[in-house]
């Protein structure tokens, strides 16, 4: 869940630096719809590279049966 807050985060400040600096600093509305259409489109991508990062990072981690009858 955070990895995926954090790339939705890097998404935000991708466009909105983009916008401020190529569109020369566009009206509040521009913003928000801009980020707000680019993350709902990106979405899925995003919740499906975070699970791999995810995976990727705890995919160490074994079963144990001790811990089950806990």
């Amino acid at each position: 869940m955070y990895i995926s807050s954090g790339f939705s985060t890097a998404v935000l400040l991708g466009i909105g630096f983009l916008l401020y600096y190529l569109a020369n600093d566009p009206p509040l509305w521009v913003y928000v719809t801009t980020v707000a259409v680019a993350v709902l489109a990106v979405t899925p991508l995003l919740f499906r590279y975070a699970r791999a990062v995810m995976l990727y990072g705890v995919g160490g981690a074994s079963f144990d049966p001790r811990y089950l009858s806990r």
